[in-house]
């Protein structure tokens, strides 16, 4: 069992689904719920119709996907990101805005690997575990524990919170392109992308 918690704008309506979410989220449509609180409290701060839920989670007999912090892992992380992969639940790192764009970046062949692996340390959202079947979603695996709308303090410290995040990863991509522009012994994405296929091991 684990505590997650999930922010929504306007609140839960009927039963947990896997399919309120956006397509474009991190890992395609999905229930997304982070490790901590204080990011989804960020993203619904603005809106009037929040509501913040304490959930706790089972993932007994669910087919899971964790990712650990090693150099596979994190690039493994990536294509999930790209190709959405189908597991009942993907666990992994939080990508905010600025973290699309380095993706993106990496993505596009514009980043190598060593720089995309530093922007994602030095951005520390926590993690999110995404349910993306019926059957992850369904109450013998998500318990909602509590559900509030945030008070005056909370809505305050959340908002203050989101925009030292914005203020701290500002620039990270123009100084991660700067400093790995010449470096030597590193890869880019078409050419991970190369040496996986020719294994068989990656998409």
């Amino acid at each position: 069992m684990i505590r997650l918690y999930h922010g929504s704008k306007k609140g839960i309506r009927g039963n947990i689904r896997p399919d309120t979410s956006r397509g474009e989220c991190d890992f395609g449509c999905g229930f997304y719920t982070g490790d901590k609180p204080d990011q989804p409290r960020g993203m619904i701060a603005a809106w009037p119709g929040h509501r913040f839920y304490v959930l706790d989670c089972n993932l007994d007999g669910l087919n899971v996907k964790k990712f650990g912090e090693d150099y596979v892992e994190q690039m493994d992380w990536a294509l999930f990101i790209a190709y959405n992969r189908d597991y009942d639940v993907i666990a992994g790192l939080i990508a905010n805005d600025k973290m699309y764009q380095i993706i993106d970046e990496f993505f596009n062949m514009n980043v190598c690997d060593r720089g995309f692996l530093e922007a994602l340390t030095r951005v520390k959202l926590g993690s999110q575990y995404v349910f993306k079947t019926v059957k992850a979603c369904s109450d013998k695996h998500i318990k909602i524990v509590d559900e509030k709308k945030l008070s005056d303090a909370e809505l305050k410290t959340a908002v203050a919170q989101e925009k030292n995040r914005k203020i701290q990863t500002a620039d990270i991509v123009p100084q991660i392109k700067v400093k790995y522009r010449h470096a030597r012994d590193v890869k880019y994405f078409d050419e991970i992308l190369e040496e996986w296929n020719e294994f068989g091991s990656r998409p």
